[in-house]
């Protein structure tokens, strides 16, 4: 997957897959490429790494966030997924399968454990009802 990198550090890719299989590789491969960044982004406030599915934009948002989930550490990585309606339509189904992909994977992921951080789910932004992984 081909990484940009904006001035304000935000880490942008794009699939425009609709195989499940190459969702699944592209969502968990934006994870690791967020977790390689925790050595940088981790602050002495960090308490959550939040992702966030964005169904208007068919975009995951991971970001490290203060116990408030408003501040963002410095890097951000976004990924779209351009061709996930042409898997699943539904947003709730959409969000679901973001959600069990991301939980089974973060906990067996060595580096994500090394630090102390809270796993969390939102939706469309709303970081005020994300759910803990």
């Amino acid at each position: 997957m081909k990484w940009e990198i904006s001035d304000s550090f935000c880490h942008s890719a794009q699939t425009a897959s609709s195989d499940e299989s190459e969702l699944k590789q592209a969502v968990l491969a934006a994870a690791d490429y967020a977790f390689d960044l925790l050595d940088e982004n981790i602050e002495d406030d960090s308490m959550f790494c939040l992702f966030d599915w964005d169904f208007a934009k068919q975009r995951l948002l991971i970001a490290v966030t203060d116990p408030s989930k408003n501040k963002f550490a410095k890097h951000t990585v976004e990924l779209t997924l351009s061709g996930y309606a042409g898997h699943i339509a539904d947003k709730d189904d959409q969000q679901e399968q973001i959600h069990l992909w991301l939980h089974n994977y973060i906990t067996t992921a060595a580096v994500f454990l090394q630090f102390s951080l809270v796993a969390a789910i939102s939706a469309d932004g709303d970081s005020s009802n994300s759910i803990l992984m």
